[in-house]
């Protein structure tokens, strides 16, 4: 059965490939002295189980944790003393041991610098999590009878009932508190001190679920409440899940991002799980112990002790329980950092008060190195990444539609001000390369087409550094446009949407930017394709008349039944609306489209979008005025008033206008179409803009206009939109493409702030159903 937290000290060590290494007694061949002989391992040493996990290590080219392992077995050979009535070992064959250890770590460490050297930093992050004075460790001075009764002695003055898990004042507890109080003390200290950081989030989340306020101990034993904790078991984070755990628990683990390091996700996932093993066993500290070393092994030693015919009815306790020695600390070691926690003072235990750091989030649809936006927001990379621990490298994942990213507090607008100025990640795809004997980053880079420079950044290599043999690279790969072969193709490139697939995925297969598939497929902001859409990944080269020629006319009330093949963008293109209004009228953005399903077609009056033939000088230009909205009625009418006769007759022949629009703070080119009932490309179009997006408060944009005293487009309704956490009102603002100084104005905001299951206010064409 898959646990939380693999165990850290098991009888048996087994190889990253799966072979065992035997717990008994385990030879490794010497050369050099004593031809045949060979040093015998046994498992109940400290120093043999470090250094197979230091091999372990170098086998996963973990360098940093497998110094950390060799340099501490190194430091336990030295103490151990020989112990007949507990070695497995004959005095003789711990003699060799002794003699030939020391040899052996040293040629492993030998090993182990070069690959520290060359990777400064790679494998630091995890060192924290390693140290021995945590549950990792066993304390062979065991609390001698006077120390016992000191601890004991105090204990009777403690009333039991004021601990939320059950506790018994027995030897192992007390011998476990002799521990945390000596040898442990400095990480108890270190550990109580950064659990008052999370002690808000957490109580909070154990209040909501109904479990004992204690348990929060065990992310103490588990991690000392560091987030970055990684074990030589690969679990990870405060509440040390490993991979297979925590997806099951919805922690994703990929190449971009390990949520087990996400404070919140992980704890929500921990409490998940313990709350699935306490209503199995009805009892916290086998909920305990099942967490430590499967709730399989607990589920069959219960088993066992109920089949004994001795056993009785009794109910079976964590305590009557033969478990690893590892779970047989764990569970005790669990109730004396409880013990110690709510007594600091009376165990000498210096607490420092720490507080996390404030945040602002935003959502990001596209993938930006952490240093381009450390950059434009002027502060440390080191910073970005404190705050958002899950990401495991330099980057925002490229695989998601949406991240939500955390920011430095008042750094948000900054960040929103910069979003469109920032360099994006232009990577297609990635692949992983092993490296052969003999290549060089040169040779590597010229074989999958890329420069030295992106290998490098890629895997955060110094510029000088080793290549090592074995090691796996990161490549990034770059998909580009086929070049012309000056023959016009016989049809556009077309692409079947993917389970898994978005824009962002689909923009770095082809090479094409996410704006062209936008513009080329007419999907407006907010909307994601599905699996089965078929999106142009080419530019079309279709006339003007092409979609009207397919269309098929509709009766009034009648709907359309969807065909294979067909897709929002299409449908709309051949009906001539904007799909975001096919998808507003068709819970589109929630309900995927299937053969058969039958579309309400809405109704649009589509403005002209060039003048082929009259000049800038021959088109009426109305300027917009700050503040002042062209489609409004008021000034429509007083217009009217003014009007000669000869212009009243000229309105059953609508004359086309341009509408000079003064770019205020908040616009961006989408918002503006929406307004003056256009699109994007017209007004890029209309300006020589080009593909660019950007515009600057105060610049005039031409707008296409419709007839000049005739508004366009359906009417506009209001929706309410309920704030989901961690959104604010520019994810909101693109969400829909308007302003967020609209949002403000519409819901008579006083600023910018909002709340979560906050009600907004959204003016929107869809009609909103009584």
């Amino acid at each position: 059965m898959l646990t939380a937290c693999a165990s850290k000290q098991a009888n048996v060590a087994a190889s990253p490939q799966g072979r065992p290494i035997p717990s008994e007694k385990v030879g490794i061949d010497v050369p050099g002295t004593n031809p045949g002989k060979e040093i015998v391992g046994d498992s109940t040493r400290p120093s043999w189980v470090y250094y197979q996990y230091g091999l372990q290590a170098i086998d996963n080219h973990e360098w940093a944790v497998s110094k950390h392992y060799l340099e501490e077995s190194l430091r336990l050979l030295v103490t151990e003393k020989y112990d007949p009535a507990k070695s497995r070992l004959t005095r003789s064959e711990d003699s060799i041991y002794k003699m030939q250890m020391p040899v052996r770590i040293v040629q492993a460490l030998e090993d182990v610098y070069p690959n520290l050297s060359e990777q400064e930093g790679e494998d630091s992050t995890y060192v924290d999590s390693l140290s021995i004075d945590g549950v990792d460790a066993y304390d062979e001075n065991a609390a001698d009878s006077a120390s016992i009764r000191v601890i004991e002695n105090f204990l009777d003055t403690v009333d039991a009932g004021r601990f939320s898990l059950p506790i018994r004042f027995n030897e192992r507890v007390m011998q476990e508190i002799y521990y945390m109080t000596t040898t442990a003390r400095g990480f108890i200290t270190r550990s109580l001190s950064r659990k008052t950081a999370y002690d808000s989030l957490i109580y909070t989340k154990l209040a909501q679920k109904r479990m004992p306020r204690d348990l929060i101990y065990l992310a103490l034993v588990e991690s000392g409440f560091n987030v970055k904790a990684y074990s030589r078991a690969k679990a990870a984070g405060m509440w040390q899940f490993i991979p297979e755990t925590g997806i099951r628990y919805g922690l994703d683990v990929d190449f971009w991002v390990d949520m087990r390091r996400n404070p919140e996700l992980a704890t929500d996932a921990a409490l998940s799980y313990l709350s699935t093993l306490y209503a199995e066993f009805g009892d916290w500290l086998l909920s305990m112990a099942a967490y430590n070393c499967g709730e399989g092994r607990i589920r069959r030693l219960i088993r066992e002790k109920k089949a004994d015919s001795t056993w009785g009815d009794r109910p079976v306790t964590y305590w009557d329980l033969q478990l690893p020695q590892e779970t047989m600390h764990y569970v005790p070691r669990i109730l004396a950092a409880m013990v110690i926690g709510h007594f600091p003072d009376h165990y000498d235990v210096a607490i420092t008060k720490r507080h996390l750091p404030a945040y602002d989030t935003v959502t990001v649809y596209d993938s930006f190195s952490l240093d381009e936006i450390a950059k434009f927001l002027k502060v440390p990379e080191d910073t970005l990444r404190t705050l958002n621990m899950e990401l495991t490298m330099w980057c925002t994942p490229p695989n998601r539609d949406a991240y939500l990213l955390r920011l430095p507090y008042g750094t948000r607008s900054s960040f929103v001000q910069n979003y469109d100025r920032m360099e994006k990640n232009g990577f297609s795809s990635w692949r992983q390369h092993k490296v052969r004997k003999g290549e060089s980053l040169g040779n590597i880079a010229q074989q999958y087409g890329v420069r030295v420079t992106e290998i490098q950044r890629a895997n955060e290599m110094k510029k000088n550094a080793r290549l090592k043999v074995g090691r796996t690279l990161l490549i990034p790969i770059k998909v580009a446009p086929r070049r012309s072969t000056g023959k016009k193709p016989s049809k556009v490139r077309t692409y079947i949407v993917q389970l898994g697939d978005n824009l962002a995925s689909i923009s770095r297969r082809f090479g094409v930017s996410q704006e062209s598939l936008r513009i080329w497929n007419n999907i407006e902001p907010g909307y994601n394709v599905k699996k089965g859409d078929t999106i142009y990944v080419s530019k079309p080269d279709l006339k003007p008349t092409s979609f009207v020629q397919q269309r098929v006319a509709l009766k009034k009330g009648e709907k359309y039944v969807v065909k294979a093949g067909d897709t929002y963008a299409l449908i709309a293109k051949q009906y001539k609306v904007p799909v975001f209004l096919l998808l507003q009228a068709n819970s589109g953005f929630t309900k995927r489209l299937t053969i058969g399903d039958s579309l309400s077609i809405p109704a649009y009056v589509r403005p002209p979008r060039k003048m082929s033939k009259a000049t800038d000088d021959e088109i009426p230009v109305i300027e917009v005025s700050k503040g002042v909205d062209s489609s409004d009625k008021k000034s429509n009418k007083s217009k009217k008033t003014e009007e000669p006769e000869s212009s009243k007759n000229s309105k059953k022949q609508p004359v086309s206008t341009t509408i000079i629009y003064t770019v205020e703070s908040g616009d961006n080119l989408y918002a503006i179409s929406r307004k003056y009932s256009t699109t994007v490309s017209a007004i890029r179009e209309m300006n020589d803009m080009g593909n660019s997006s950007n515009i600057k408060v105060g610049q005039k944009l031409k707008i296409p206009g419709g007839a000049a005293s005739v508004p366009s487009g359906p009417k506009v309704e209001e929706i309410i939109h309920v704030v989901k956490r961690g959104e604010g009102l520019w994810d909101i603002s693109r969400q829909y493409g308007v302003t967020i100084e609209d949002i403000v104005k519409w819901n008579d905001l006083k600023d910018t702030k909002i709340k979560i299951n906050e009600k907004l206010k959204i003016r929107t064409t869809k009609k909103i159903k009584k």
